[in-house]
């Protein structure tokens, strides 16, 4: 068997080593060789950390703009049913009711709007509360809307003024016209027909108002102007009245009790 080599290791490379870094140290300390580097180091720490702190401070800022976008949101919404009931409470003289005849603002829990504007079956559902009426007239902050129509377990069923099958009595004083208005089936609108001979130029923006016949809705309550006139082929005249609520622009609608 051969005898294996005995190998020779050279400090010389350690050696060189070790002067080679005393003298990158010494170059440091004396001319400052590396202050460059560190300056970069220092500075990339720096923007790093200005970065982190700039990311927590947004993050903070949105949690906070979101909560009062949330509360704003909730006041808005406070204030705007604050301001339906204003309104209601503004039109006790005109719809001729007390405040005990009110129940508190009823939210609608099912309106097909579907059906509101392209049929002729305009209903609406609305909750139920500790004061309620089971037969009575319905309205928002714009006005009339419609008619309890249907008790539920746990809603009011409304037919609209503008439903096919809902008929009003309302008059006008000026031109002495008194109907059975009757729902036309299309978005707040009104047919209106009278055997009287009519002149278009009198009759056209007339306001119409409650008769107070029928025992359910209160006399002289604003309900529309009318805004087209037509004789029909039986001598009638029909005339159509825009309603003036529209039953679209409230969350929640009040039931009164007819006086």
């Amino acid at each position: 068997m051969a005898n294996e080599t005995p190998r020779f290791n050279s400090r010389l490379p350690y050696v060189v080593a070790c002067l080679f870094g005393l003298t990158l140290f010494s170059l440091d300390i004396t001319y400052q060789t590396f202050d460059p580097l560190d300056r970069i180091k220092i500075s990339s720490k720096n923007f790093l950390q200005s970065g982190l702190n700039n990311l927590k401070n947004s993050f903070a800022s949105a949690q906070i703009n979101f909560s009062e976008k949330k509360l704003l949101i909730n006041e808005n919404k406070s204030l705007k049913e604050q301001l339906s009931i204003l309104s209601v409470v503004a039109q006790q003289d005109i719809f001729n009711s007390k405040l005990s005849d009110v129940s508190p603002p009823h939210r609608i829990i099912d309106f097909d709007t579907d059906q509101y504007f392209c049929c002729s079956n305009h209903r609406m559902f609305v909750e139920k509360n500790e004061k309620s009426y089971q037969k009575g007239f319905a309205l928002n902050s714009t006005g009339l809307i419609g008619q309890i129509i249907e008790d539920h377990p746990n809603s009011f069923e409304l037919i609209l003024l503008s439903d096919i099958d809902h008929k009003i009595p309302i008059y006008n004083k000026d031109v002495e016209v008194y109907c059975n208005a009757e729902g036309s089936g299309f978005e707040r609108l009104l047919i209106c027909k009278s055997s009287k001979d009519l002149d278009k130029e009198l009759i056209i923006g007339q306001e119409f108002h409650t008769s107070g016949f029928g025992g359910i809705f209160n006399k002289d309550m604003p309900v529309g102007k009318a805004i087209s006139l037509i004789q029909a082929e039986d001598n009638e005249y029909l005339i159509s009245i825009e309603i003036f609520a529209n039953p679209l622009t409230d969350e929640k609608v009040f039931l009164f009790k007819p006086t």
